[in-house]
């Protein structure tokens, strides 16, 4: 018998040098994989557990990813969202 451990890929955020980032995962990658984050950012797959992530350390979030998650699901976008080109700006 096996314990399975299921992971929701929607909810995985690649942390790169401190900035939590999006990426489309159709499969957890294996370590070394290049994942493409949202924001174009592409970095090997590194795996750690939760206990190793510096407690007094704040993650910031990649506004670039969140930008094109935002907009792949229709959630509404600041309008001064600091990653929205001028284009977008209303």
């Amino acid at each position: 018998m096996q314990a399975l451990i299921f992971i929701d890929l929607d909810h995985v955020h690649p942390v790169v040098d401190g900035v939590w980032h999006r990426a489309l995962l159709d499969s957890v990658p294996e370590p070394g994989d290049d994942v493409t984050m949202l924001c174009g950012l592409t970095a090997p797959a590194g795996f750690q557990p939760r206990d190793r992530r510096d407690p007094n350390s704040a993650l910031l979030t990649c506004v670039y990813c969140d930008d094109q998650y935002r907009l792949a699901h229709d959630i509404p976008v600041a309008p001064n969202h600091p990653a929205l080109p001028s284009s977008r700006r209303k």
